[in-house]
């Protein structure tokens, strides 16, 4: 059998524009003689719609595009995903009371439904696992076909049959299933083995899986174990994933493409591009190739996309993004995505310095603009904060200083970004990392504005890297040297350290590459508990493991010190949860961004049990001096 891939830039809320794509990938693929094409996961409508998907119209309106889907179908098979909206038995509505709405396959040859072996449902297969953690809420929007199955009081397996595929004299036993129902080892129901069972030719899995750093390692490892578990009696199984950008209004989600055939041994066979384009390649099932990836870029290949996409599919081509550019590294940094993104006349940089920046960062901002092509707009906000000084003694306050004088001055940067860009019909960037983010090192207003947060879900650890991708991808040196450190044997070496610049002689409170490992731990998906890293320290797995250079680095080797900073990040990401649910929608890289991802409650919940017997414990350590070190 040929099978074409049809790996789709999904674009959410756009059926139309994106049945014209797919109208393109299926004259090619006939062209090229394929037996059957296939498309990702909803693929018409898009997958992170929100409560787009409670409009009953917008419903209806998914389910006219099948016809015109069918109606393409004369000589090749079709699989791709939809909505489906109609009572299934006794499933007639969710459980919202609105009527039914399911994640599903379709599957039309020759302008007719493919049939199913034991299903009266011909053409389509009901999405079974539905996720529900992360950025996922599948269970608010649809019906799984276990669900369906309980409601008609058949076993929750039913509706698992193969589509029976003839073409060119033969009948295929093909096993469709979505996404999720490849990821089932947390599942009561594993929909691959099911499908095993069944004695199918090929498994295809339609999918709209956004890309997260080292997400490819983890599906080839999934992949794998169902190899593994299938003990010699696995099948070829076709993955094709959307690529582009969809979000769910608090985080960007980024697809990778990635589309693979992998063999009877769960290795990988032949895969179509991972860099977030639109591929459509017809293949053999018992084809090979040389597949050749390029990692260490694909966090800037993906932050690229996430702009690009964004950008294209909410603003004007005229639209101006608006950079409060410092000359530090994250201003520097978002300003160069920017321009790779979308070119030099689309960026705008404004440096707003007061008495207490450096020449060194206003060289740098000037500099990086000129290397960039950018327009750079120079000033001073000293008048502005002055009156605003004034003002306030108006009104009974004689003194601004300390952290009230600082954060007058990024709110004025900020009122003055917002002014800017309203002069220049733009919009305004934020800058922010994802540890500054997690300690509300911001100030709300000020610079935790903008449309959008490319790199509020990378460490500033991960932004050492990625200038360095940069500077590879423009052919020089865009981000200077003088922003990044150096490791010189036991030393971090910095020749202008990181600093807000809001006072004399500032330096960033954070401990690099420590905090940036240890707010990774409490945020990732699945996250670890404080109480295992605090066991871990106690034990000395965590001063033993690769992060004990910086904890020693750091004097955190001193148990109390160990203590009291671990317990700063807490109650600073604590009292920073405000900020971060007002922060602009931010570019998902991570198994746990801030946002729809890590969702986070204003409270002040009280440590456990286990938390107070392990800092006790902790606490009572004898410092390392004292050991004989």
């Amino acid at each position: 059998m040929k099978i074409a891939l049809g790996q789709i830039k999904v674009k959410q809320g756009q059926p139309t524009e994106n049945l014209v794509a797919m109208r393109r990938m299926i004259e090619q693929a006939k062209a090229e003689h394929a037996d059957l094409i296939v498309f990702p996961e909803m693929a018409l409508s898009g997958y992170c719609l929100q409560d787009q998907w409670l409009d009953l119209d917008w419903c209806r309106n998914l389910d006219s595009f099948n016809d015109e889907l069918l109606a393409l179908s004369e000589g090749i098979g079709i699989l791709y995903g939809n909505l489906w909206n109609k009572p299934l038995g006794q499933a007639v509505c969710g459980r919202d009371g609105r009527p039914i709405r399911c994640n599903a396959a379709y599957f039309c040859y020759n302008q007719k439904w493919v049939k199913k072996e034991k299903d009266a449902l011909d053409g389509i297969y009901i999405k079974h696992l539905n996720p529900d953690y992360r950025v996922f809420d599948d269970s608010r929007y649809f019906l799984s076909g276990i669900e369906i199955a309980m409601r008609n009081q058949k076993a929750v397996d039913s509706m698992i049959s193969p589509f029976l595929f003839e073409k060119n004299g033969k009948t295929w036993r093909i096993g469709v299933e979505i996404c999720e129902d490849l990821w089932s080892d947390d599942y009561a129901l594993d929909v691959t083995e099911a499908y095993l069972r069944q004695d199918v030719d090929l498994i295809i899995n339609l999918s709209c899986s956004p890309w997260t750093v080292n997400k490819e390692h983890s599906r080839d490892k999934r992949v794998k174990s169902h190899a593994k578990k299938a003990s010699g009696h696995f099948v070829p199984l076709v993955y094709v994933n959307a690529c582009g950008m969809q979000n769910n209004g608090k985080n960007v989600m980024v697809f990778d493409g990635d589309s693979t055939i992998y063999g009877e041994n769960g290795d990988r066979q032949i895969s179509l591009n991972d860099t977030f384009e639109a591929e459509c390649r017809t293949c053999s099932l018992h084809e090979h190739q040389t597949i050749s990836r390029q990692p260490e870029s694909k966090l800037m290949t993906a932050l690229v996309c996430a702009v690009r996409e964004f950008d294209q599919q909410m603003f004007s081509p005229k639209m101006k993004w608006i950079v409060g550019l410092s000359g530090g590294l994250d201003s520097s940094i978002t300003s160069a995505l920017l321009v790779y993104a979308l070119g030099a006349e689309r960026v705008v940089g404004y440096n707003m310095a007061s008495r207490y920046n450096s020449l060194t960062t206003k060289n740098n901002a000037k500099a990086l603009a000129n290397r960039l092509g950018i327009t750079i707009r120079e000033g001073s906000i000293e008048k502005i904060v002055d009156a605003t000084v004034e003002t306030l003694q108006d009104y009974g306050y004689p003194q601004a200083e300390g952290l009230a004088l600082e954060n007058i001055q990024a709110r004025l940067r900020g009122h003055l970004l917002s002014s800017f860009a309203s002069m220049e019909n733009g919009v305004i960037v934020n800058n922010g990392n994802k540890v500054e983010a997690a300690l509300g090192y911001c100030t709300l207003y000020g610079d935790a504005i903008g449309a959008l947060s490319p790199i509020a879900d990378c460490t500033k650890v991960q932004l050492f890297d990625l200038a360095k991708q940069i500077n590879a991808a423009f052919g020089k040196t865009i981000i200077p040297e003088n922003l990044l450190p150096e490791i010189q044997g036991d030393s971090l070496i910095w020749e202008f350290p990181p600093s807000a610049e809001l006072k004399t002689d500032q330096r960033d409170p954070m401990k690099w590459f420590y905090h940036d490992w240890l707010i990774g731990k409490l945020t990732e998906y699945p996250s670890a508990q404080v109480e295992e890293i605090m066991e871990d320290y106690l034990n000395g797995t965590l001063q033993d493991s690769e992060m004990g250079h910086w904890i020693r680095y750091y004097g955190l080797d001193d148990p109390e010190a160990f203590i009291q900073d671990l317990e700063w990040v807490l109650r600073t990401m604590k009292g920073s949860v405000f900020k971060r649910i007002q922060f602009p929608p931010i570019v998902m890289i991570s198994r746990g961004a801030f946002g729809n991802d890590v969702r986070e409650a204003q409270m002040r919940p009280e440590t456990t049990r286990r938390y107070r017997e392990l800092r006790d414990k902790i606490v009572a350590l004898k410092k390392p001096s004292s050991l004989g070190k």
